[in-house]
């Protein structure tokens, strides 16, 4: 096969891919735009005949959506800070330093992951509700942070990793101590990185609901998944206008990270693929 079918071929493919992926999208945000009839309609109107902006009214005035969407980020802003910072600090030291009890503490870090999140359920329940913290946003942030931290530590250690020893050894010639170190040279080397995971823990934190459909009842603490999943409950019918509008509203964080962060991206995932 010529270069030239190749590229046609790969360039369909292509397209193809695109479609398939950003037709949701498109759906998602048109239906949210059309009136009750337009979405019952068949055939179906691929382009709305008629705009109205009812449904996204009505998500705000009648089933509190800016406050879950407001929970939802502040949770999963709250929740990446506190976890990129502990990560950075802890993947710094795993790579920079050897310890007794090195290999066991980063195998018992990586089993919390492995544990299904369903299993601390009933724990976290107990424990929040001992010390008053159940139905708290806080108790769901820290729950967030340490769901989320064994897979930061974990990628943190590999972007410290791949930093040449010759760097490190320069700093010390030039006399930087070991915060010196990390916050001047070994920090800035891997902030593509530590981007790509604060985007893995938002995004984690932001989409969670089993967890928080356990610990939180109260419509001033609930999430936006809460939030959406709410809205079935308190309809006779599917609100497909209404779940159509509060989806869009849900993908704005998202759309703003693929825009802002990007390049970050890029560098994030192909950092380690060549060393030194």
């Amino acid at each position: 096969m010529s270069r030239r079918k190749k590229d046609i071929w790969t360039a369909i493919i292509l397209v193809i891919f695109c479609i398939a992926f950003l037709f949701p999208i498109y759906w998602t945000i048109t239906t949210a735009l059309k009136t009750p009839g337009q979405i019952m309609k068949l055939p179906p109107e691929f382009i709305p005949s008629k705009i109205t902006f009812d449904n996204f009214i009505r998500v705000f005035t009648e089933h509190s959506t800016g406050v879950f969407f407001k929970n939802s980020l502040v949770i999963s802003i709250t929740t990446t800070i506190v976890t990129a910072f502990i990560a950075t600090f802890a993947g710094y030291g795993f790579s920079r330093f050897t310890f007794r009890g090195k290999e066991t503490s980063l195998l018992l870090i990586i089993a919390v992951r492995m544990v299904p999140g369903l299993v601390y359920m009933v724990p976290y329940f107990i424990i929040f509700n001992n010390i008053g913290m159940l139905d708290s946003k806080i108790g769901l942030t820290i729950v967030y942070i340490t769901a989320n931290l064994p897979l930061a530590i974990w990628l943190a250690i590999s972007f410290f990793d791949e930093i040449p020893k010759e760097v490190f050894e320069s700093a010390k010639i030039d006399g930087c101590n070991e915060m010196q170190t990390y916050f001047k040279v070994a920090l800035p080397l891997v902030i593509p990185g530590i981007v790509v995971v604060s985007i893995l823990v938002f995004l984690a934190s932001y989409n969670e609901f089993g967890t928080a459909l356990v610990l939180i009842f109260n419509d001033a603490n609930k999430t936006l998944p809460l939030g959406i999943s709410g809205m079935v409950e308190l309809q006779k019918d599917t609100p497909f206008g209404l779940l159509a509008a509060a989806g869009t509203v849900a993908m704005i964080p998202a759309f703003i990270l693929a825009l802002t962060t990007q390049k970050y991206i890029q560098k994030g995932i192909t950092a380690g693929a060549v060393k030194g």
